[in-house]
């Protein structure tokens, strides 16, 4: 099995990985690319666990100039793609003009034949977390009947078309972005860091797949107060330094704080003030190991005043104190 990745915006090496039948390896293997044209910076990270291959796009492109990302995979694959910041439509590159789109905090699993196909990014900061993994990997986690019940999979698999199962995508709520935190800060080492990683990857496509009922509560609420809490949990997202209230929030969103709180629950999976906490902490652990901010610099950046409140709840969140981000 092979893929290669190529963008001549942001590279002109072209990435080529192989990897055996349905990803089987024995032993983790991590890699982290950071080789890109001037005016971008972040990086892209690789994880290769057994039967899954993960591919973190985590990046920002200072002339805000839209990319996009050429991919080829030899043998047909299932694609579990979370888009935390920007945007990304992706379509075969060949005769079909059907493309698919997903929206910042949204998330959805393809079906990709083998084929050439193209990830358009449609905002500067890009942040997609990318889990590749074959049919055996899908049903050994979901069962049989979650792919042979499809009728319109089957079609797609039979006319080598992508196939989407969530028409339009799904919400990322509170518990996945968690699993998606703990996934990428993992701080363990040798066997330990491949059971964790395997564990917390198998938790995620659960929680994705088998639990996912953001959808109908979603379908809930007004299509207007929709929007409204999803442009109120982005202003959240690039706010974090200042202090955020349930009275500002419910403004900004035109609910009344009951409203405003009951409602954010039922989208996002947990109350207003756990979801920014769990935002904070994951921008500080960006800031801390990949930007050599202090524990006291990371924690005002995020809204927190006193740094010993940070680390405290960064200790209940995670289970180890910020410091340990240092030692990685």
């Amino acid at each position: 099995m092979e893929f290669r990745f190529k963008s001549s915006k942001l590279t002109s090496e072209e990435l080529v990985r192989r990897f055996n039948k349905d990803f089987e390896t024995s032993c983790l293997s991590e890699r982290e690319f950071t080789g890109f044209k001037k005016g971008v910076s972040g990086s892209i990270k690789e994880i290769h666990l057994n039967n899954a291959y993960v591919f973190f796009q985590d990046f920002d492109n200072d002339a805000k100039e839209h990319h996009t990302l050429q991919v080829i995979n030899y043998q047909s694959v299932f694609l579990l793609q979370f888009v935390i910041h920007g945007d990304v439509t992706f379509s075969l590159s060949d005769k079909s003009n059907k493309s698919f789109s997903l929206n910042q905090n949204m998330y959805n699993l393809y079906y990709i034949p083998a084929s050439e196909y193209l990830s358009k990014y449609l905002n500067h900061k890009k942040q997609v977390l990318n889990i590749f993994f074959t049919e055996p990997y899908l049903v050994s986690k979901m069962g049989a009947c979650f792919i042979v019940n499809s009728k319109k999979y089957q079609k797609s698999k039979k006319e080598n078309q992508i196939w989407s199962f969530f028409n339009g995508g799904l919400l990322i709520n509170g518990q996945l972005r968690a699993i998606i935190n703990e996934f990428l800060s993992c701080y363990f080492d040798g066997i330990t860091k491949q059971s964790y990683l395997e564990s917390k990857l198998t938790e995620l496509v659960l929680i994705a797949l088998a639990t996912n009922d953001s959808k109908p509560e979603t379908n809930k609420l007004r299509k207007g107060d929709r929007e409204n809490l999803m442009k109120t949990e982005h202003y959240i997202q690039t706010h974090l330094k200042e202090e955020l209230s349930i009275e500002k929030l419910s403004l900004l969103a035109g609910f009344n704080t009951s409203k405003f709180k009951n409602d954010f629950k039922q989208v996002y999976g947990m109350p207003v003030f756990k979801y920014i906490t769990a935002l904070r902490i994951e921008k500080a652990i960006v800031l801390i190991s990949k930007h050599n901010y202090t524990i006291a610099q990371a924690s005002y950046e995020v809204g927190y005043k006193n740094p010993q409140h940070f680390t405290v709840a960064f200790k209940k969140k995670l289970g180890y104190l910020p410091s340990k981000l240092f030692k990685k």
